[in-house]
Parts: C-alpha cells; structure tokens; sequence
C-alpha cells in the first residue's frame, strides 16, 4: 500500500512513491534519531500507516542573541565618581583654601594624586595579568572591567581638574581674593594723600572732585599696550602724583588718548587695585616714562582701574570666576557621560 515500509529484501527507497530526495532526508532523520536516541526540533515522528505528509526538514531552531542588560549601578559610579573627582580637585585649586593655605592645598593634592595612581596602576597591573593567563581576579567580567573604567577616567579627571583650577585661580580668583583681603578706602584725596599712606589699599573711593589729568597720560609698548594717567583734582599741580589710572590696550603708544576703564563718569569715583606683579612693573615703567616727558614727580605710585562703583566692579569679577568655573563643571560633565555612553556600547559587543 502507499505509504506502507516494505519487507527488509526491497530497498527502502523504493518502497516510497514521494520523491527520491525525500527519501533521503526521511532516512537521515531516522539515522540522527536513533544516534541521540531523542526528538529534536524538525525531527521525523514515527511512521504509520496512512501517513500522506511529507517529513519535516532538517532545520534547527533560529539562534537568538541574548541581550546584554545594562549595569545601571556600575554605569552611575562611572559618571559620578570622576566627575566628583573634577569638582573636587578644580574647586580645591580655585577657592578660598588655596589662597590662605597653599601648602595644604598642595599637599592633599598630592596625596590624593599618589593614592589614586597606585590604585590603578595596580589594577591595570591585575587586569593585564589576568589577560595573560598568569592571574585570577577576583572581580571578573564586567565589574572588573567598569572597575578598571572608573579607576582610569578618575585619572583623567584629577589631571584636567588641577589644570583648570590652577588657570581660573590665575586668571581670577587670585586677584579677587588679594583685593579682598586688603583694606578698602573711601574719601581719598589725591591731592592731599600719599601712596605710602594707602599701600594696603584694595578698593578705594575717591572724593567727588577727583578725576584723570589726560595732560600727563602715557602709554607703554610691550606686546600689550600698558596706560597710564594720574588721578588728581581739577587742574591742581600735585608735589607727587601717586594715584594711576592703568588698563591695558585702551590707548595708543606713547599718546594722551587715555581710554580705560569709565573715564567719563560722574558723580562717585573709585578704583580697584592692580595686584597682578607682571603687570604692576610694566605700569611702573610707563609711570617713570610719563614723569620724565612730563617733568612731574612721583615718590610712591599705586595703580588702579578706574571705575564709579568699585564694589559693585569688585562683584562682577567674582561672578565671571564663578561662571568659569561652572561651565568648567558641567561642561566635564558631558564629557564624562560621552566616555560612559562609548564604554557601554563597547563593553556590550565585548559580551
């Protein structure tokens, strides 16, 4: 009948009316059956009789790849414990501790700079060992390797953290907190006052009367143009002229055309202190320029930038520091999340 096994003296083969290649793949699967002794997926059920269709082929499951999950608590630790790195060590560098207590500053710096390198050295040790077959870590797969991220990118952080506290410490901050912690001034006569009498000065108020004698301004040349002009009262010849006026690149060389700083302003004037000691020896040079092309006198000068509320001139800076510092912090923070974001993907086709 169709369909039926025949008696073991025919060949198998042709006791099937189906095709010659369904045969084949019958037979095959009655081998592989019987070699595993089990079903598998496409495996050929037992014959009966009256059986009309045709064997399954001989085709396995399709493979599925298993999804990675995300460390979500490694990939935190990742983001935050450099970036916390940063912040530490920029704001240690640019604040207050650094300008009253330099040796300390610079001493946890380097303790905790120390620390932090032996740390990864010795994992990165660890991890190069294990990859060599010549060690077992103790932490494996993926918290070994987020271990080896964070200890690495903490580094990172720590260097480009110390580098830009130290330029907003330089660039602000230290001005700032040398004029603070001088001694401020108000109604200050040039015309009856010395220099020596205000060497502690750091924010000054001057009398209504006060203003710049463009007569006597002067500018010096050296990559930057220093100004210089003497602050006085009305047209009142001074015995020594110790109060300036300075800015940089607000006048042309060696001409009275004294642009800097609010040189028109009425009402209340003041000044801020120049501290900067670069800048304060170029100023000096073309404060010595001006007395001899002028034929004036001056003992004991002080240079300020001048301005109508120094206080309020005195804020401005700090808040320019601040920001600088801020946009440092969060713009860290988006570079930390960037190398978090790669790390992830590539630690994921590493799986």
């Amino acid at each position: 009948k169709d369909g039926q096994l025949c008696s073991s003296s025919k060949p198998l083969a042709a006791s099937f009316k189906f095709p010659i290649s369904n045969s084949l793949g019958f037979i095959s699967q009655l081998i592989l059956h019987r070699m595993y002794e089990q079903e598998t997926y496409g495996s050929v059920e037992a014959y009966h009789p009256g059986h009309a269709h045709l064997p399954k082929p001989l085709l396995g499951p399709p493979f599925r790849y298993a999804r990675k999950r995300i460390n979500v608590l490694a990939a935190m630790l990742a983001l935050f414990v450099p970036w916390l790195v940063f912040c530490g060590i920029a704001s240690l560098w640019s604040f207050s501790i650094h300008h009253r207590s330099p040796s300390v500053t610079s001493g946890l710096t380097v303790g905790f700079g120390v620390v932090l390198a032996l740390v990864t050295l010795y994992t990165a040790s660890r991890t190069y060992r294990a990859f060599l077959g010549q060690h077992l870590l103790a932490e494996t797969g993926d918290r070994a390797t987020w271990t080896f991220f964070i200890l690495a990118t903490s580094c990172v952080a720590f260097a480009l953290g110390l580098c830009m506290g130290q330029a907003n410490y330089k660039a602000n901050m230290r001005g700032i907190f040398d004029v603070t912690s001088l001694s401020s001034y108000t109604r200050v006569n040039p015309a009856t006052m010395r220099g020596q009498e205000l060497m502690d000065a750091g924010t000054v108020s001057f009398v209504d009367s006060a203003a710049i004698d463009l007569r006597y301004a002067n500018g010096l040349k050296d990559v930057d143009v220093y100004c210089v002009a003497p602050i006085t009262v009305g047209n009142t010849v001074l015995a020594s002229y110790d109060f300036w006026a300075v800015g940089k690149n607000c006048c042309s060389d060696g001409r009275d055309d004294f642009k800097c700083g609010n040189v028109n302003a009425q009402g209340s004037k003041g000044g801020i202190r120049i501290v900067n000691d670069a800048d304060r020896d170029f100023y000096r040079l073309a404060v010595q320029q001006a007395s001899s092309a002028h034929a004036i006198k001056t003992i004991h000068p002080l240079f300020f930038s001048w301005t109508d509320e120094p206080a309020e001139e005195q804020a401005e800076l700090e808040r320019v520091a601040y920001q600088w510092i801020l946009k440092a912090v969060l713009g860290y923070f988006c570079f930390q999340l960037l190398l978090v974001a790669m790390a992830q993907t590539c630690f994921t086709k590493m799986a």
